[in-house]
């Protein structure tokens, strides 16, 4: 499956020393992104909306907090894995920190982010009703963003 991200139109962004965690929209849905400031040749950790539910560790019931618990420590692994950092209980719970205090401004984000335009338009669109102007607006051209396929 093709991966659409463009990180141009991110909603937000925060450092966290050697990681970035980035608040965008991945094919269509909204997520956070874990990317690395130093290691060039390290991969993505991405957390889509739909995954959030799993990352509760601060859950009530003592059954959904140990699975949220056993999830983060499983994924957090991954994470460090694909970030190309060590794996230590450290760096885990690092990544376990960042993903649970960006995950709640995730969820408040628009479903989609606000369209971009290029500079100036092509034409006018005019609603006109017996001969007279009632609307107008101006004909724009929305900006493609990268997609990696």
């Amino acid at each position: 499956m093709p991966l659409e991200l463009d990180l141009r139109k991110a909603h937000q962004s925060r450092v966290h020393g050697d990681i970035v965690a980035v608040q965008t929209w991945v094919n269509d849905v909204r997520a956070l992104v874990l990317l690395p400031t130093i290691r060039k040749d390290a991969g993505w950790y991405i957390v889509e909306e739909s995954a959030a539910y799993r990352w509760n560790i601060n859950a009530i019931d003592g059954r959904e907090r140990s699975d949220a618990l056993a999830h983060a420590d499983q994924q957090s692994r991954i994470a460090c894995q694909m970030l190309g950092i060590e794996p230590s209980l450290r760096n885990r719970a690092r990544i376990v920190n960042i993903v649970t205090d960006t995950l709640p401004d995730v969820l408040r984000m628009p479903s989609a982010p606000l369209p971009e335009y290029l500079k100036g338009s092509v034409g006018q669109m005019i609603l006109k009703a017996d001969g007279k102007a009632v609307a107008g607006e101006d004909i724009r051209i929305e900006r493609e963003g990268a997609q990696y396929a």
